[in-house]
Order: C-alpha cells, then structure tokens, then sequence
C-alpha cells in the first residue's frame, strides 16, 4: 500500500491521487539504444504514480520484453516532468476493501522489484524529483541509481498507516544498511540527494535535469561488462544465504564455475593485450 506523498493533504497528493484521465494507456514509453532500454512512466496527471492507471502493467509488459530480447543488456527506468514517481494512489487504494483484490494490486508491484533482483541483467534508476513509497522500492532494488541534486526519497507509507511494500524490507537494507532502513521505514522522514549518496540509496548524484544522460552513459558502461559476472553478484545480493559457511561455499562453487568461462578467457586475454575486452556471457 504504498502512498504518493505527505501529508495526505499537501497539493503533490491532490494530483497524484486525481481522478483517472481518459488516455490511460501507453503511460511507459521504451526507448531502445544498442544494449540499453530506457521506460519513462508518464502519467504526470499522477506525478507518475505507480497506481495511475497504465503504469504498473505498462512497467510490466516492458520489463518481460526486455527480459526477453537477448540483445538487451541494461534496462533504465526513470519518470517524466522532472518527477521520478510520487508512489502509490491513495484515491485507488482507499476503495479497495476486498482482500483479494488488495493481495493482486500488491503483488503486482512487488513482482517488478523481485524480477529487477532475480535477473541476470542490469537495472538502472535515474531519478529527478521524488522518489516515495513503492518507487522508492525500484530505486532501492536497482543495480545502479543516479539521482539529481533536488531528488528527494521517502518510504512515505508509515504516514498514512500503511505498511511498506514494493519490496523494500528486503532491498533497503541491503542498501542502506538495515539500522538506516529502520528509521527510514519508521519515520517516513523525506532524505535528500546529498543524503541518499552518502547512505548508498544512490550511487551519483548529479545536477538537476542531467540524471537520464549520466544512466544511460553508465548503463552502456555496465553493459559492456561481462554478464556471467555481473549475474554472479546480482545473484548473492538476491539470494538468502544464512551464515559465513554458507556464503564461502557460495562464493567458491560460483568463481570456479566463472574461471571456467569463455568471458573470463576473453576477459584476461585482453588485460593482458592491453585492449577492451568483448564479452559474450560464454
């Protein structure tokens, strides 16, 4: 039940919890660029809330393409009108009183953030604005976020006593640390860029109006590394192993299964040629 803004009275809510407009489809736009995708949500009526209608299922389908297409490598998920996205849609979810209907809608959206973690590939958040509830959910389970100086994050459901969702008890504290994430998720306390960089929310932060470019531009950095590798890290972060035996015994059966690869061929091959190594996830 994530929500869009705080207080629930303040004028960002009011539009982001707006009645639905009758253009509700084509609410994420994909962008292909070689190896990079790029999905804009566009629902600025919502402030590109992840309950306007058309976002999540518009996510949704572009995400299962660009798990699909073997040539993707990175995929950059970023909002339009310099809003990231104000959460979820307080309007939408007050009406639902079925238990049913409530298990789907949340779900759905923590779908998004598992696939994000469970993928081989390579997720990216370019964040201008606010980023609350469950959006702040997909910049903490990307693999790579950049904000820009007047980003803003929240965990904002606490506010209006809901609980978090968008699968954030599980990756912000592997960003942030959980001792952080707990008072984040407490207080629902707005935290600046400057902040969000120095906890590790974000990865860069950048002037205002550049966040798109320098993802893109780190997003073809990233997709130029070798995939096997970059799976095996996503991997440990995603998986739940329990106690240190456990993670080195982890950590031994995937590296000889990595030096055995063609990309590690490749990889020392070219380091040793003093060239650019071509990975092809071999």
């Amino acid at each position: 039940m994530s929500v869009s803004d705080t207080p629930a009275d303040t004028p960002a809510d009011t539009a982001a919890n707006a009645a639905a407009p009758a253009d509700a489809e084509n609410r994420v736009h994909v962008e292909r660029d070689g190896p990079v995708a790029v999905a804009t949500l566009d629902a600025p009526a919502y402030r590109n809330s992840m309950g306007a209608p058309g976002i999540r299922d518009g996510l949704a389908a572009a995400i299962a393409a660009f798990e699909a297409d073997p040539d993707q490598r990175a995929f950059v998920l970023t909002g339009a009108g310099g809003v990231f996205s104000a959460g979820g849609n307080l309007r939408a979810l007050r009406e639902i009183r079925d238990e049913d209907a409530m298990r789907a809608r949340i779900r759905g959206a923590d779908g998004l953030v598992g696939t994000m973690l469970k993928s081989p590939k390579l997720y990216l958040a370019a964040v201008e604005g606010p980023a609350f509830g469950a959006a702040l959910g997909l910049v903490s389970g990307a693999d790579y976020a950049i904000a820009s100086e007047g980003a803003k994050f929240c965990a904002a459901q606490v506010k209006v006593g809901a609980s978090p969702d968008g699968g954030l008890f599980w990756t912000l504290p592997l960003r942030i640390g959980r001792a952080a994430a707990r008072r984040t998720l407490l207080t629902g306390e707005d935290i600046g860029a400057a902040r969000a960089h120095a906890l590790g929310l974000v990865d860069e932060v950048v002037p205002d109006g550049t966040a798109l470019e320098a993802t893109v531009k780190a997003a073809h950095r990233l997709a130029r590394g070798a995939p096997r590798a970059q799976a095996t890290v996503k991997r440990f972060f995603a998986d739940d192993l329990a106690g240190r035996d456990a993670v080195l015994e982890w950590e031994r059966e995937t590296a000889i299964a990595n030096f055995l690869t063609a990309d590690f061929q490749e990889g020392a091959s070219a380091f040793l040629e003093k060239r650019r190594p071509v990975f092809r996830g071999e």
